[in-house]
């Protein structure tokens, strides 16, 4: 199976990041140690957990591309050249980006399942504390990176009435050399409620063992897993889910914690040094260590990169739903050569922001809107995200702005897709919700759980592990 054989021809390469001289940002040439050596010491152990950061940063997945993958197929972008398949919905089985996209997400996750595997062993050499701090680092990323995954290669939870459809492989030991191969390596699907399960319950030991700060508020706060991230990524899932109760309640947490505040201009979160109050969790970059330049999130993005990412159809949103004053559109929209970009990215450094205090306070609002109807509570967290950015002449909605549920929900969907455009959001958001995806540029509509919507498994896994099952249509 290439989603076990991958990862360990990778092994000897991730071991390298797992080891001496290992931190987000800045990487130190890496001694090559045995297991055991790597976690032989505190000190060690400490660098082996910044390591799982670096593979965090795959450039083909989390590095930015796993949000690029679902945006490129939403309303809000035109048709990519560079990402033509997958932003036509004509990719096939055998798309090298789908591919890389794929093993990507699994050579991260073996980065957790390495980390915890070898841990465990050695786990008193640190405090119990410490100990579970780390264990919910490495679940927070192996959560993350298998909602990312189960989101692009299978259809959403609610598409079938138990979630039984096929999900991805559950991934959660990290083989070597010897057992790559066996036979029980050979994974098949599980199903999306499955998946979503061992989500669940990754990020709740993740809640339990964060730490609510790290004693470096400049930088690891943000770049390093939180309790506040792990419960503001749960919300999400719960979300996706269905699950409004408890999607409110973890946002609730969040906000309450008083940690996290949103910033006087949106733009300000997407400028260096990338820490504001309102990150709650991004994968950290800078220029001297992305994985790969050419597949950084503002290459992608910025026309003094590649370029490949247009936003007409976001800039053609109605000025009804979208006023022209609106600092999303005044200073998150950049022209060049009359082509619009998001103002999101500019640099091969940006940071990818997975988890923002706006989402938490939409999160919540869209959950009670859905479980308890039209609340003045869900009213004025829309307010707090919109007012931010909305100009002086457009005036603040009232609960009598809403007729009904419905309506508030709406605008609540509308609120998420101005405020978190490029950010990976918006594909998944229709999808959720049951919608199709909007026809836009020259892509006609596509209908809601059309073949299409989800990524192919890659040909070379199918051929590699007789018990992976394709997706239909493909």
């Amino acid at each position: 199976m290439k989603t076990l054989t991958f990862v360990w021809k990778g092994a000897a390469a991730l071991l390298l990041l797992l080891t001496l001289g290992c931190d987000v940002l800045n990487q130190e040439p890496p001694a090559s140690l045995t297991p055991e050596e790597t976690f032989s010491t505190p000190d060690r152990i400490e660098k082996a957990a910044l390591g799982m950061y670096d593979a965090l940063q795959n450039p083909e997945f989390l590095g930015g591309r796993a949000l690029i993958y679902s945006d490129v197929r939403s309303d809000d972008t035109d048709p990519s050249p560079y990402f033509n398949p997958i932003a036509s919905f004509s990719a096939l089985a055998n798309d090298i980006q789908i591919t890389n996209g794929w093993t990507g997400g699994y050579r991260t996750i073996y980065a957790a399942n390495f980390f915890l595997q070898n841990f465990e062993p050695n786990a008193g050499l640190v405090s119990a504390e410490l100990g579970a701090q780390y264990r919910g680092e490495a679940k927070f990323i192996r959560a993350l990176t298998m909602f990312h995954l189960v989101n692009l290669f299978a259809q959403p939870y609610n598409f079938t009435p138990d979630a039984s459809h096929l999900g991805i492989p559950i991934q959660l030991t990290a083989p070597n050399a010897a057992s790559a191969y066996e036979a029980s390596q050979r994974l098949s699907r599980s199903s999306v409620r499955d998946v979503y399960t061992q989500i669940v319950s990754d990020l709740t030991d993740a809640v339990n063992g964060l730490p609510s700060s790290y004693d470096d508020p400049d930088f690891a706060n943000v770049a390093r897993a939180t309790k506040g991230a792990a419960q503001a990524l749960l919300s999400r899932v719960y979300l996706y889910q269905g699950n409004y109760a408890q999607a409110a309640t973890l946002a609730s947490s969040v906000i309450g914690s008083g940690l996290y505040a949103l910033n006087p201009d949106p733009a300000t979160t997407f400028l260096p040094p990338y820490n504001t109050p309102e990150s709650i969790f991004s994968v950290a970059m800078n220029t001297s260590d992305n994985p790969n330049t050419n597949n950084a999130i503002g290459q992608h993005y910025s026309p003094t990169g590649r370029g490949d990412i247009t936003i007409s159809p976001y800039v053609a949103i109605p000025t009804s739903q979208f006023p022209t004053d609106d600092k999303r559109r005044t200073n998150l929209v950049t022209v060049s050569s009359n082509i619009p970009y998001t103002g999101k990215y500019k640099t091969t450094g940006d940071w990818v922001p997975i988890v923002r205090y706006p989402e938490v306070l939409l999160n919540r609002a869209e959950a009670l809107a859905k479980t308890t109807g039209r609340t003045q509570e869900a009213v004025d967290l829309l307010n707090q995200v919109r007012n931010r950015s909305k100009g002086a002449g457009t005036p603040a909605y009232t609960l009598g702005s809403f007729t009904d549920a419905p309506a508030l929900i709406n605008a609540i969907l509308l609120e998420r897709r101005l405020e978190l455009a490029f950010e990976g959001h918006r594909y998944y958001d229709l999808l959720r919700n049951r919608l199709p995806i909007p026809a836009h540029s020259t892509t006609p509509t596509i209908p809601y759980g059309d073949n299409r919507v989800v990524l192919p498994i890659p040909q070379v896994d199918l051929q590699n592990n007789p018990n992976l099952a394709q997706n239909p249509g493909y």
